[in-house]
Parts: structure tokens; C-alpha cells; sequence
């Protein structure tokens, strides 16, 4: 391998330590979509869970203009890291492995860009929270009204660790539901723009009727009202990161023969 590839390659792999690649394939949205046209996602790397305290802090040691005194109010609001006791971290140790939470959407990108990666697209991460398997439908409509009921009332004081739910997908990433909310990258879909923030807007909107296509709608549409600038208490992220280049070349080569997640989707 050129010295270059080889270079890139093991920057990733630094980067993305704990994280867990994603094959190829396509999902199904609320979004309109072409009919029997599903999304289609290429492989790409996920954390396996959110972003913690502790890591975020080590984050801000070596970037402090991150940090709550220097942010200017361009890139964060008022509550920006509000939940930690003091500038010079979290505090409390009980707190150390839960997910960080009242980060902008500018500091998200910043952290993701500072370990190497991005902050996953909109349908990335959309479609690892569909490679989901369930014994039967009555256990997937279950797990989808358990999903409602916490999009209604998301705690923005939780204190449990990432890893805790029990709720990890088909391929061992944790927590995409239970503890936070996620940022990703272009969380405002471009359909948003027809579309007003009312309690008739999930009906209106497009794709799976099932109760899992219900409680997708919910999050879509909360991601709609969040601004850049946005720092509440429901709020983390993870982070993204493209294959290595000799990896990408191979996961092309097979993602024809790749299971999609519209094949094995959550059952309904």
C-alpha cells in the first residue's frame, strides 16, 4: 500500500477507536421518497456510543476556545455546557460516562472534525437506526410505543451512562434510542421548508404508516425546530467517519450483495 493510503488508513482507525462500521445499504423515510426507491447509504463508520463528558472535555484541555468563557454566541447558546459545575469540566465523576449534552451543533462538528471524523448525515444515521431486529411484529410495536412515549417526554437532566439502554442495533452500535437525541449533519431536511412545525404535520408526512414510521416522524420533525446554535439538555451526538480508502474500494465492490436495512426493516 502507497505510503499516503497507508497514512490515511491508520488516522482513521486512530480516530474511530470504539466505533463500528456500517455496511452499505438503503432504508425507507418519512420523507417523500420515489416510490420502491429507498435511500441508499454508503458503508461508512459510526461511534458505537454518544459522546461523553469526560471525552468532550479532553476536548476543550487542548481547544479552549470551545470552551463556555470563549465561545463566542455565534456558535452556541446561553446554555451552553450549563450542566457542568465550573469551566474546568463536568464535575462530578458519577458523571464522566454520560453523554454531553447542551453542545451546539457548531462544537459537535468542531469535536467530530478534532477526532478525525464528521458528524454523521441525516440518513446515516437514519438508516443504523433501522438495522434493528425484532422476534416478531407485536415485539417491534412494542418497542415503538416504549419510542413514542420517550420522544414525548425526553429527560434533558438523564444521568445514566452511554451503554446503558440494552438497545443496540444489528451491528452492536448502543443507545441511538433512550438517552439523547442526536445531532447530525444536516439535520433540517430540505423538505422542511414546506412543511410547518403543527400537530398535522405528521400526518401529512410521507412513508411508512407503522407505529415506527410515527415515532420516526416525531424525531424528524423535532430535529426541524433545533437552530446551530440550539444547547439543550436532550441533545448529544456522535460522530461519523469515511473508510479508509482501500476499504471503500471493497465495500463498492460488495454492497451490491449487502442485506438493506428496507429488506430486514423493523417489522410492522
Amino acid at each position: 500500500m502507497p505510503l499516503l493510503l497507508w497514512l490515511l488508513s491508520e488516522s482513521v482507525v486512530m480516530a474511530q477507536s470504539g466505533a463500528i462500521e456500517i455496511p452499505a445499504g438503503s432504508f425507507h423515510s418519512v420523507l417523500p421518497e420515489v416510490l420502491g426507491e429507498p435511500h441508499r447509504v454508503d458503508s461508512f463508520i459510526l461511534d458505537e456510543t454518544a459522546v461523553t463528558n469526560r471525552e468532550f472535555s479532553r476536548f476543550l484541555t487542548e481547544n479552549p476556545q470551545w470552551t463556555p468563557s470563549e465561545i463566542p454566541a455565534l456558535y452556541a447558546g446561553k446554555r451552553y455546557l450549563q450542566q457542568w459545575s465550573n469551566e474546568d469540566g463536568y464535575g462530578d465523576e458519577a458523571k464522566a460516562d454520560v453523554p454531553v449534552t447542551r453542545v451546539s451543533w457548531y462544537a459537535a462538528n468542531a469535536y467530530c472534525g478534532w477526532k478525525g471524523g464528521r458528524l454523521p448525515t441525516l440518513n446515516e444515521w437514519e438508516y443504523a437506526a433501522q438495522l434493528m431486529d425484532f422476534n416478531s411484529p407485536e415485539e417491534a410495536d412494542r418497542f415503538s410505543s416504549e419510542l413514542i412515549g420517550w420522544y414525548s417526554a425526553v429527560d434533558a437532566n438523564q444521568r445514566k451512562p452511554v451503554g446503558s439502554t440494552g438497545i443496540e442495533n444489528r451491528v452492536g452500535v448502543k443507545d441511538l434510542f433512550g438517552l439523547v437525541m442526536e445531532w447530525v449533519e444536516d439535520f433540517k431536511p430540505p423538505v422542511a421548508n414546506d412543511l410547518s412545525l403543527d400537530c398535522g404535520t405528521v400526518g401529512r408526512m410521507q412513508g411508512s404508516r407503522s407505529m415506527y414510521g410515527y415515532a420516526m416522524s416525531i424525531r424528524y420533525i423535532t430535529r426541524m425546530s433545533f437552530k446551530p446554535t440550539s444547547t439543550t439538555g436532550m441533545l448529544g451526538f456522535r460522530c461519523a467517519y469515511d473508510l479508509p480508502p482501500e476499504k471503500e474500494i471493497n465495500s463498492r465492490q460488495s454492497s451490491a450483495q449487502t442485506p438493506d436495512a428496507s429488506d430486514k426493516k423493523i417489522s410492522h
